[in-house]
């Protein structure tokens, strides 16, 4: 068994000690001096006593301070492993997460380009009704907007010098718009609509009809 220094030092010390007391012990015995032996045997045993004692106190120390290493290394080993562990799979969902969003936005955004491209949907003078070329657009739209949770905003005008007028009638086509996209099976909670009345498109402007990504 491979011991400390300390401990190696005592026992040897404690080796020496003894053999001297003994050897002492026997020259007093063949003196017959009785008084030198039971002072020779007294101190033989009050060393074996403390020898006994440093001995069982290095080794004390010698576990405890391999526990505490151990305990140490332990600790830190767990420390250093949990930010591994917390690191790992929420940032990788959360980035998964984030790429998937935007492809499908992309996707949306393109849709809706070469829709109103093909066909751009427009309504008639005072009237909210759609065209059949701006349902088959709305209806393109939606395909892009299907196995995805892309919302989408929709901007309707009317140009009416009356505000309160012009207010209404916009908003007359956002709903018809909403409702289209509804039934081609977008839910109508993420069509997002702006009824701007006349505030930003007037005259045959107000006859159009916008459609993006919604933010």
């Amino acid at each position: 068994m491979d011991l400390p220094p300390l401990q190696r030092f005592t026992i040897g010390a404690f080796s020496s000690f003894v053999f001297v007391s003994l050897g002492s012990a026997k020259a007093d015995t063949a003196k017959g001096s009785s008084n030198f032996m039971r002072r020779n045997i007294a101190r033989t045993v009050t060393g074996v006593a403390i020898v006994a004692g440093l001995v069982a106190a290095c080794g004390s120390e010698g576990e405890n301070g391999a526990a505490g290493t151990s305990g140490a290394n332990g600790t830190a080993s767990s420390a250093a492993a949990a930010p591994s562990s917390g690191d790992g799979a929420p940032a990788s969902s959360g980035a998964d997460a984030g790429q998937a969003g935007g492809e499908a936005a992309q996707k949306v955004t393109a849709a809706i380009q070469q829709a109103l491209q093909q066909s751009p949907i427009t309504f008639t003078t005072e009237s909210a009704e759609l065209s059949e070329k701006s349902k088959t657009a709305l209806g393109e739209i939606a395909k892009a907007m299907q196995g995805n949770d892309v919302k989408i905003m929709v901007a309707t005008h009317a140009g009416y010098p009356d505000a309160e007028k012009s207010k209404a009638l916009s908003e007359k086509r956002a709903e018809a718009i909403a409702t289209a996209l509804e039934g081609a099976g977008v839910a109508k909670d993420r069509v997002k609509t702006e009824a701007t009345g006349n505030e930003k498109a007037q005259g045959d402007k107000a006859l159009d009809t916008q459609i993006t990504v919604a933010q």
